[in-house]
This record gives C-alpha cells, structure tokens and sequence, in this order.
C-alpha cells in the first residue's frame, strides 16, 4: 500500500474528528455496561456458594438472640460520635481548617482549642482571621470567574472583616448541590431554580439557605447564518444538539420546545453531546444551532460566532407565558453589542445566578460576603462584565426562594431578631473604639 492511500481531505478529516468524538463517548458508556455485567455475574456466583453454605442452617443460627424491640440510643446517637455533627447537619466543609467549624466544642483535648488560626498584627496583637470557600464551575466556566471576583473585592477589603476567601472549581451546579448534601459546602452558586425547587420539596437541599442573587442567566441561542432560524418557533425541522440525558440544558431545551409545541421527533437531528461540542458542531455544519443559559458574555459564544453565526433571543409571547408561570423565570434583555456583530438589544429569558449558604456556615463570614458584593457592585461591575446584568435591588428581591442564612438575613435586615448573633462578635470594652472583635466564643 502507497503513502498516497492514507491520504484524506480536511473535509474528511473533520468529519473524523466528530465520529472519533462521539465513539469515544460511546466506548466509554460500553466499559461501564461490561464492567457492571461483570460485577452482577461474579455477585450471582458468590451468592450461590452463600446460598449453598447456608442451606443447613436455621433461622436461629444465622439471627443472634436479641430483642429487636429494644434499642441503646447511646449508640446511634451521632452527636456524641460525631464532632463534624451541627444541629442534626453534618459540616465538615472543604478548604476551611478545622478550628473554623469545631470552635464551639466543649472538649478542651480537642483539635479545635489546640489550633492557632490567630493571625500576628503589625503592633504585635493577634486578630483571628475567618475564611470562606465557595464552590462554583469548571476553570473556564462563569461561576468559577465570578467567584473569584467575589474573592478577589474580599481581598481588597480584609481589614474590615479579616475574612480570607478561596474560589472552589467543580462539575457545576449539580456537583455544588451534592457536595452540600455531604455536608462539604459553605457557599456556592446555584441557579434561581435550584433555590426554589428547593424551598418547595420538589428537589431538597437539606441546610440550604439563600444569601443573594447574582448575574442573569440568559437563554440564548447560536445558530448559523444559513440556518433561517430568527426565533424559537423556526428550530422545528433543524438540527440541534440539546445536551446529554439528565443535564440542566437538555432539562431547560426540552421545557422551552414543549412551550412551542415542538417535539424531538419534529426536528430533523438531535444530538445528546457535551456543550464543548457545540463550536465544532456549528463551525463544521453539523447542527444548525445550539442553545445556553449561562451569564453573558461567554467565551464559548464569541468564539463560534467567527464561523459564520449568530445570536437569537428566547424570547416571544410563548415565552413569556412561560416566565409567567415560573417564579424563577425572568424575562431578560441582551445589551446590544455584547456580541460580535450584535448591533441591537435581544429579548430573551432566564434565571439568576444563586448565591446559598449551608445552614451551619459561620454567619460573620457570610454577612461580610454579603455586605461586601452588595456594597461594591458597581466596582465589580468594572472588574467583570457579567456583573453588569446585576441589579442591586435585585439581589435581595429576586431569586431567593429558600430563607435567608442568619449572617445574610442580618444584613438584609430581614426581621428584628436578624442580627441576635452578633453579640459574640462585638467588643467587648464598650468604651473603646467601635470595631469588631473577632475572637468569637460561644
């Protein structure tokens, strides 16, 4: 066989690229199935040499000889087993020390009365530091950049608080949900959905808490100058990648096209791929749109818009029956030029970034991270453009469905017992200078 027999097109080439993409994905969807298929056939052999070796035996010998009406509470009463154990929550969030969330305990052994998170001040004093740590996305994602601006404006104001704050990366909002049901999360950013499908049972955070809202979340869609597409309505008979089984996009595509009365079947692709196919789907004529609700402007969208696309508002009269009957829907609007070539205002809708807090979360800390954002949104509108979306009015009054935590709600002045924590914080010399002391005992 000749060299010029291996030889193929770019055409091709690319063409490759996406079939190798999607084998992949699909190679690696096989190795599950075999290596469960395996697991279940190597259980069903043990379990017939078990069952084989406990033929002969009687109920007697297999059950000890207990009451099973009776019980030693003492034993399964995790608080005095578990130190991690707050309030019936366990609390044991990453990247915060130890001495940050044991300080209440009595046990003078303990790590956390050995621990030192005293920081030495300029005149020789020590002045204890807090941190904070909030998950958010991937590196490249927006939650993770507006976290660490978030960080970055906590930095910038730390002698008024003392407060050292991390941004945490992770798989996204899913990922931040179940890191605070193990009790691993002190803050981290949801969407305005999330918060009120959590309020109302219908998918429960336990110690959830609302702090603030953030950015819109715009629905937005990308589609090919060829396409013909100028609103939602015009997708019946396209192809369009909606995203993979159980993720938030495909969840939100498929409330959208229901809305339109468009089914999968009315349209001419569908493909179930990661968003990260997305560019390659457009630049390389695979799909003729894709859409994402994400805080704007994203790199991901100004990227394709090189290979001969666009951007398309959500909105319309069937949209915003949709906002109407969804309390975490809002209609939202585009500023014009946020976009290549984007020379008008688009309607569309979507929802706030989040902000929660887990219930036992220091409250110091987060009243300073509320009080911090609140109070500086117009310079972190400079240090970011996502911010720009953010009302101040708006990050109280919308989006927070679930009760406030006690550290925000003292800042919002939610009620007149808000702030009955504080006291352990303040100094403890009335006639001094006003500042905080940071030393909280309990």
């Amino acid at each position: 066989m000749g060299c010029e027999d291996w030889f193929i097109t770019n055409d091709e080439w690319t063409v490759l690229r996406f079939e190798i993409g999607m084998r992949m994905i699909a190679t690696g969807m096989l190795a599950i199935l075999l290596s469960a298929g395996a697991a279940g056939a190597y259980a069903q052999e043990s379990g017939t040499v078990a069952e084989d070796a406990s033929a002969d035996m009687s109920p007697v010998d297999v059950l000890p000889d207990i009451d099973v009406d009776t019980y030693d509470d003492a034993i399964i009463d995790p608080a005095k087993s578990n130190p991690d154990l707050i309030d019936g929550l366990i609390y044991k969030p990453d990247a915060i020390p130890l001495s940050q969330y044991r300080r209440r305990t009595t046990d003078p052994e303990s790590l956390a009365v050995l621990s030192n998170t005293d920081v030495i001040a300029g005149d020789g004093q020590t002045e204890r530091s807090y941190y904070a740590a909030i998950y958010s996305g991937s590196t490249s994602g927006v939650y993770f950049k507006v976290a660490a601006q978030i960080c970055e404006m906590m930095s910038r104001t730390f002698e008024r608080h003392r407060v050292h704050c991390v941004p945490l990366r992770s798989q996204g909002v899913g990922s931040n949900i179940r890191l605070m049901k193990e009790g691993r999360v002190q803050l981290a950013i949801v969407q305005s959905n999330n918060n009120w499908e959590a309020q109302k049972g219908i998918a429960p955070i336990p110690g959830a808490r609302s702090v603030m809202s953030l950015h819109d979340e715009m629905g937005l869609l990308v589609v090919r100058n060829d396409s013909g597409i100028e609103s939602v309505g015009d997708l019946r008979g396209k192809r369009i990648n909606i995203g993979p089984e159980g993720s938030a996009s495909r969840e939100l595509w498929l409330e959208l096209l229901s809305r339109y009365d468009i089914t999968l079947e009315d349209l001419d692709t569908v493909y179930n791929v990661a968003q990260d196919y997305n560019e390659l789907g457009i630049c390389e004529n695979y799909i003729d749109a894709f859409g994402l609700w994400i805080g704007h402007p994203a790199t991901l969208i100004e990227d394709t818009l090189g290979c001969g696309a666009r951007v398309v508002g959500m909105g319309g009269p069937l949209t915003d029956e949709m906002v109407r009957a969804n309390q975490y829907f809002f209609n939202q609007v585009l500023p014009a030029k946020t976009y290549s070539a984007q020379e008008e205002a688009i309607a569309s809708y979507g929802f706030k970034a989040s902000l929660i807090a887990y219930e036992p979360a220091d409250p110091y800390v987060v009243y300073w991270i509320t009080r911090i954002v609140h109070e500086n949104i117009d310079r972190m509108k400079e240090m970011y453009p996502t911010f720009r979306s953010v009302v101040a009015d708006d990050m109280y009054e919308k989006g927070n469905f679930l009760p406030f935590h006690k550290g925000a709600a003292c800042y919002w002045e939610t009620d007149a017992h808000a702030c009955d924590w504080q006291p352990y914080y303040q100094q403890a010399d009335p006639k001094g200078p006003s500042k905080w002391n940071y030393s909280y005992q309990q």
